[in-house]
């Protein structure tokens, strides 16, 4: 019943048709859709990614590089007050790092009143029990979805490219109570010279028969493992985004992973939208992490 009610407000709602058919083409199966992503709503103010790069996130044959993907993130950034992009600094080989801040429109022009107040809480040693119910009463939680941590899992950064316009411009209730309840940021590319260095080699075997090499380093220092640099930081991207959780100390954290790497973007882009869905208006103040499946 809640389902069905869901897709009949999402009808209400103007479709980008063409975008919405090629979602369902290019899901191999329907079991790997849902009412909540097997279409996507038209704005005319927001460019959809079609808009931007000339393709949809998980066409057969198409990855997207860095530059790209940042280039998208940017456009809606220009095109909705509910989207914010910050830049966080660049990698060891000069990539850009990125998050961008999705909330409606208010809660965007107060950001560093929220943070101020997500950080509070975060140290309870500070706060007496009134004061920070006060806090919560007037805070709003943050949520951190990343891609990409894995640079041969080449599905999240297609999708969250597509759930960042989604939450941007959706009108149903549940995409506007997330909006109005909660601050999404999105990091599309955590391993940003490993991603670009996997399209490169896609992109080369796809032109050779499915011959050449494979990826031997993911960073500039780094072959394998980047994500176990957590105690020792030895890597610019494990200090930029440690960095980034401090300085905004989100409620809840999602590192999206995906198979290797025939990942396919549609799956992705619905499992990562129903955990976002799922985690943001069950308990959005409460301490939580979350790891998408693998």
């Amino acid at each position: 019943m809640v389902h069905a009610v869901i897709a009949l407000l999402a009808l209400q709602q103007p479709l980008d048709s063409a975008y919405t058919a090629k979602i369902r083409e290019l899901t191999t199966e329907p079991r790997f859709n849902t009412e909540l992503t097997d279409h996507l709503p038209a704005d005319p103010r927001v460019p959809t990614p079609f808009k931007v790069l000339g393709y949809v996130p998980g066409t057969v044959g198409r990855l997207s590089y860095v530059a790209d993907i940042t280039r998208y993130f940017r456009a809606l950034d220009e095109a909705s007050p509910r989207v914010k992009v910050f830049d966080l600094g660049t990698s060891d080989e000069g990539r850009p790092m990125i998050v961008a801040a999705i909330a409606d429109s208010a809660t965007i022009t107060q950001l560093d009143r929220y943070r101020d107040i997500t950080a509070a809480l975060a140290d309870p040693r500070r706060l007496t029990a009134d004061s920070a119910q006060r806090l919560i009463a007037t805070g709003k939680p943050i949520y951190y979805a990343t891609g990409s941590i894995h640079s041969p899992e080449t599905g999240s950064p297609e999708m969250l490219m597509e759930l960042a316009y989604r939450l941007a411009t959706e009108d149903t209730p549940l995409i506007r109570q997330i909006r109005d309840s909660i601050i999404t940021l999105i990091t599309p590319v955590t391993e940003v010279d490993g991603r670009d260095r996997m399209v490169d080699i896609y992109r080369y075997r796809k032109a050779n028969k499915n011959i050449g090499p494979g990826l031997i380093y993911w960073g500039k220092y780094t072959a394998h493992d980047n994500n176990r640099d957590g105690m020792v930081m030895s890597q610019v991207l494990t200090r930029t985004m440690m960095n980034t959780f401090f300085a905004c100390t989100p409620r809840c954290c999602m590192i999206s992973t995906s198979p290797s790497p025939s990942s396919i973007p549609p799956q992705e882009r619905d499992r990562t939208t129903e955990s976002l869905i799922r985690s943001s208006s069950a308990n959005g103040t409460s301490w939580r992490f979350r790891r998408s499946p693998s």
